[in-house]
């Protein structure tokens, strides 16, 4: 079985997650936007049964009626985000231990809303 683990800028704020990795794609909703700082967020799901904080639990901020952003108390890192009753988990591919462990395919959810100057290259 696959072992993946990241976590925050500080370290503070750890994850594991086992077994297959579903859903690994972009996305450019002003949510991701305005909560990551970038024009794109590559995401990846897990399910919860597969994953565990095994070193602090994030804070969680509720960005819209149905989910929520999670993110290290300690440096403010953009960890992932839950939705309500869902039984996975988004994690962002950056905040793995080897994002180049996951590639995102060519789902780009909310393309429309990536800013004018932006353009990605290469989507594989």
């Amino acid at each position: 079985m696959v072992e993946y683990k990241g976590g925050c800028l500080c370290g503070e704020t750890i994850f594991t997650a086992n077994g297959e990795p579903t859903n690994p794609h972009l996305c450019s909703c002003t949510m991701c936007q305005k909560s990551s700082g970038a024009p794109t967020v590559a995401w990846v799901e897990f399910s919860l049964d597969s994953f565990q904080w095994t070193q602090n639990k994030p804070a969680l901020y509720r960005s819209s009626q149905n989910t929520q952003r999670c993110f290290c108390q300690k440096c403010g890192g953009f960890l992932g985000a839950i939705n309500d009753g869902d039984s996975s988990i988004f994690i962002t591919i950056a905040s793995l231990s080897n994002p180049d462990s996951i590639i995102p395919g060519k789902q780009h959810s909310y393309k429309e809303h990536m800013p004018s100057w932006w353009d990605v290259l290469i989507l594989r």
